[in-house]
This record gives C-alpha cells, structure tokens and sequence, in this order.
C-alpha cells in the first residue's frame, strides 16, 4: 500500500519519500551498508585493488546508483555471511575464509553482468545515435548543439546518458576533447572508444564533423554486420553439444529401443 513517509535522506534533508514499505526499507538498508563499507573504502581507497574496484563501477554504469561506498559494503556483507555460513557448519578457520573470499566476490559478478548488459544496450542504440548527430550537424549545428538536440529526443537508454554526461562536462568548462576522453575511459565498448578517439582527432586537426560522423556511421555498420556474421558462423558449433548429447540419444532410442525390447519396427 502506497503511504507518505517524512524522511531525513542521508544528509538530513526534509524531502519527502513517496513509496512503499519495501522501497523505504531498502533505502535504509542500503544506507546502512553504505556507511559500513565507507569505513573499509577508506582504507583501499588509494590501492590498486581500490582503483579496479572504481573501474568496474564505472563500466557498469553504477547500476542502481550504487557508489563505491556501498559495493565495498556489499562486499564486506557477503564476506561476513560467508564466514559464518561455512563456521557454523563446522568448517575449517582456512575453508571459511575461502569462502568469504569468494562470497565478496559476488558483487564483482553482478558488475560483470550488468557491463555486459550495457555494452550491449549501447551498440544497439549506437547506429540511430549516429544519424541523428548526422542530421543535426549537416543541419548546420555545432557538435555541442548537435548532442543537446539528441540528448533532447531520443529515448533514455545508456548511450544518451553517456552524452548527457559529455554535454554536462563541456558546460562545466572541459573542453569537447576532455569530455570525449572521459566518455572513452567510461565505455569500454570498441566501436564507442574509436568514435571518441575519431572525434578527437577531428577536433585537433579542424576537419569537418559532420562528413566524420557520416564516415563512423558506416564504418560502425559494417563492423555491426561482421559480428553477427562471425555469430551466424558460431551457430553450427555451438550446436554440436546438444545434437550429441541430447537429441541423438533420444533418435537412438526411438529407432532401436523396440528391437532391444523384442519388438519390431
């Protein structure tokens, strides 16, 4: 049932909360955990394993708001449950922390899918993106102009939010090569990393944007149709698991199972 709830978020602020139970109750649990795992990031904060940590956030897109306070929260979470899973069932002191380990682990799991789902979200949105900064830029705008249009009306998906973020670097005062090298560090996705590296290059040599962009756009739907051929090419292999292991056995026991029974065809 939907009720109001006057929340102080966080920082003691008077926003009202319009939700159910089960949304406020995860807010303070995930409020909780935030506050745990701030006190563990402070201590890897400046460590390699801190740096890959932050990496993998930043290629996943911090799903779910999530900062990198709370993911190391949900690590030492999962990290405790395990302990205490494998102690209680009489494990030895080395196998629990084998699998507190691992149970810290799972939140790199969730990043890893979610990357995943991302990179595929972008290069499928990227082929439209493309066009419509090709329409705005040989429309006669400025690139600037041109990812404020698109940013503007096309529909939320990863891709936009990445330019909505070059849109808002460049209006903080980053220059347009800064803000694309930014969105190269945040996308790991190879088509998006050679358009930015392209833009820039554009950029520093004066040429023109917008035959770029028509040049990209085809360049990204030719490399778009190489892939789902080399996937078309997997097919046959991919096949040969379930051929042999499961529908060959079943056509064998179709064809011989009534001679070993006695019977006929």
């Amino acid at each position: 049932m939907e009720t109001s709830w006057l929340l102080r978020h966080r920082l003691g602020s008077e926003n009202v909360f319009s939700g159910t139970r089960w949304e406020l109750f995860l807010m303070v649990v995930r409020g909780v955990i935030e506050n745990c795992g701030r006190v563990l990031w402070r201590q890897f904060a400046s460590s390699k394993v801190g740096q890959n940590s932050r990496q993998r956030l930043t290629v996943a897109g911090h799903p779910a708001n999530m900062t990198i306070q709370e993911l190391w929260g949900w690590r030492l979470v999962l990290g405790l449950a395990g302990f205490g899973y494998m102690h209680i069932f009489g494990a030895a002191i080395g196998l629990a922390c084998l699998g507190a380990y691992l149970c810290s682990r799972l939140p790199y799991l969730w990043l890893t899918s979610a990357a995943r789902q991302r990179d595929a979200a972008i290069r499928q949105a990227l082929p439209g993106v493309l066009d419509l900064l090709v329409i705005c830029t040989g429309a006669g705008l400025t690139f600037d102009a041109a990812v404020a249009v698109m940013v503007e009306k096309s529909k939320p998906n990863p891709l936009i939010h990445e330019f909505q973020q070059v849109l808002h670097h460049m209006r903080m005062g980053d220059s347009r090569q800064e803000a694309l090298r930014r969105m190269a560090t945040r996308c790991q996705q190879a088509d998006v990393r050679s358009i930015c590296a392209t833009l820039i290059q554009a950029d520093q040599l004066g040429t023109s944007i917008s035959s770029t962009l028509i040049l990209l756009a085809n360049q990204i739907r030719v490399n778009q149709s190489h892939r789902a051929e080399a996937k078309a090419n997997q097919a046959p292999v991919k096949l040969l698991f379930p051929l042999i292991f499961f529908i060959f056995p079943s056509l064998l026991v179709v064809l011989f199972g009534p001679v070993l029974l006695g019977g006929t065809f």
